[in-house]
């Protein structure tokens, strides 16, 4: 364990069954005009999704997704419920690359929390302590795709530097980006009306190794 442990108490993980999607279940969501997810899991769709860091475009026939065991009503996250290195701060950013999570903190109490894709191997997000430095609700990265960038990256907060935003994108199930950090479209929106310019930015590549 590092030297934060203490401060970082993290639930322990749900129980979960191995769901193999079907052909058939996914012919069957289309026809009724939804999801795969939703179709398949019902009411518990969104911790199926959150569980899994996987929007329900990128599940496919013959896809394996982790269904967690959760009491009704339970919203899964891997996160503490308190963070202690946040506690002095009003509002506070925790991005774990371990666990693919990222926590929205108040005086150290956790207000909100969502599954997100960091940086892929050879373009991982960099551990460290930042800074929301710039809010851009309608960003496009100056960088992707190359040579001449213009990648849509909406609700865009930066943190490091012009090339590492928290921002709106393609959760496929495991750290897939450049090294920014990717949320479901609707959690970068409710993310980027908390936040403010200034608040603390943590990321950690995890606390139980």
């Amino acid at each position: 364990m590092t030297g934060d442990s203490a401060a970082f108490d993290p639930p322990a993980e749900p129980k979960w069954t191995s769901h193999k999607v079907t052909a058939q279940e996914v012919r069957a969501a289309r026809t009724a005009k939804t999801d795969v997810l939703t179709h398949v899991f019902g009411a518990k769709a969104a911790n199926v999704a959150r569980f899994n860091r996987l929007d329900a475009r990128f599940v496919w026939a013959g896809r394996v997704l982790r269904v967690p065991d959760l009491p009704d009503g339970a919203v899964y996250t891997p996160l503490p419920a308190s963070y202690a290195p946040a506690a002095s701060e009003r509002k506070y950013i925790l991005i774990d690359l371990g666990r693919q999570f990222l926590g929205a903190y108040e005086n150290g109490r956790l207000a909100a929390s969502y599954p997100i894709s960091s940086g892929r191997s050879g373009h991982g997000t960099p551990p460290g302590n930042y800074r929301v430095t710039l809010k851009d609700a309608d960003h496009a990265s100056s960088v992707y795709p190359e040579p001449d960038g213009g990648w849509p990256m909406p609700w865009a907060l930066r943190f490091r530097s012009s090339e590492y935003w928290i921002h709106s994108g393609d959760l496929v199930g495991y750290p897939a980006s450049h090294g920014c950090v990717r949320m479901f479209d609707a959690d970068a929106k409710a993310l980027f009306g908390w936040a403010e310019v200034g608040t603390p930015v943590r990321v950690v590549r995890s606390f139980d190794k």
